[in-house]
């Protein structure tokens, strides 16, 4: 047991949890001499506080005395999950894509014709795009993150979108065309991610997967940022992919089911 840290510690509660908590994978269904051996509480303690925990539905009573977490244990994860926004969501998943890949990831959302930086997971040990930061903001139409944006938006929407952003040229490969970016978002539909390849800054590459709401609606991207120096399209393709797309799904069942 946790000993008390302050005036307010109440042991009671205290107990409470570590019955809760005595249940893993190995421990799925304990009898009150099991709790007691676990938690440390006495048994006569902690047979009161598990009967208070199956009055309150977090546990129930095997017909051979026994006793077993129920589903409702799964609500305090919910409402904890319910009070997340996107980025506290996405972070411990883009941190463990970039410390696998040691590469910067990042989650942006769309605003008008620009996209908004609103998590960036940075690998330490690189120097390309440190100037990139939460609120960073950068023309659709020239990243991966843009496209993974737009791409999957109705037609008369891409159309609003390109018409109000101030296009320019940031080098020779900047899609600055509207047909040969409906071509190339058509690609990334069919793929399944947006790439970005020395259109914002040569040797700057990038892929990106879009995170849908209930609706099907693109509502943020998530990408990871490379150099071309170091990284082909083949090891963005076969190594950076699987992982982004794994992680983009867990992030996508995440927004869906406490959204």
């Amino acid at each position: 047991m946790k000993k008390a840290e302050s005036n307010y510690f109440v042991n009671s509660v205290a107990k409470g949890f570590a019955v809760l908590t005595a249940f893993d994978s190995s421990n799925n269904t304990m009898s009150l001499s099991d709790l007691e051996k676990k938690t440390g509480i006495n048994k006569a303690t902690v047979r009161r506080f598990a009967l208070t925990l199956v009055d309150l539905g977090y546990l129930t009573l095997t017909i051979d005395n026994k006793f077993k977490l129920r589903p409702k244990v799964l609500d305090l994860a919910a409402h904890y999950l319910e009070s997340l926004n996107l980025p506290d969501l996405a972070h411990p998943i883009l941190e463990r894509i970039s410390s696998t890949i040691k590469e910067s990831t990042n989650v942006a959302i769309i605003d008008g014709a620009e996209i908004v930086y609103v998590l960036r997971v940075s690998a330490a040990i690189r120097i390309i795009g440190t100037n990139l930061r939460v609120g960073s903001r950068l023309p659709y139409y020239a990243t991966s993150l843009g496209k993974a944006l737009v791409a999957w938006l109705p037609a008369e929407e891409r159309k609003k979108i390109w018409e109000t952003a101030k296009v320019e040229a940031f080098t020779e490969h900047t899609i600055t065309d509207f047909d040969k970016l409906e071509a190339n978002f058509e690609d990334c539909r069919r793929n399944g991610y947006a790439e970005g390849n020395d259109e914002l800054e040569v040797g700057l590459r990038s892929i990106a997967i879009p995170i849908f709401n209930k609706k099907g609606e693109p509502i943020a991207a998530i990408n990871v940022s490379t150099n071309s120096m170091r990284t082909s399209e083949e090891k963005i393709k076969e190594v950076f992919f699987p992982l982004l797309k794994e992680g983009a799904e867990e992030l996508n069942r995440l927004v869906n089911t406490f959204s």
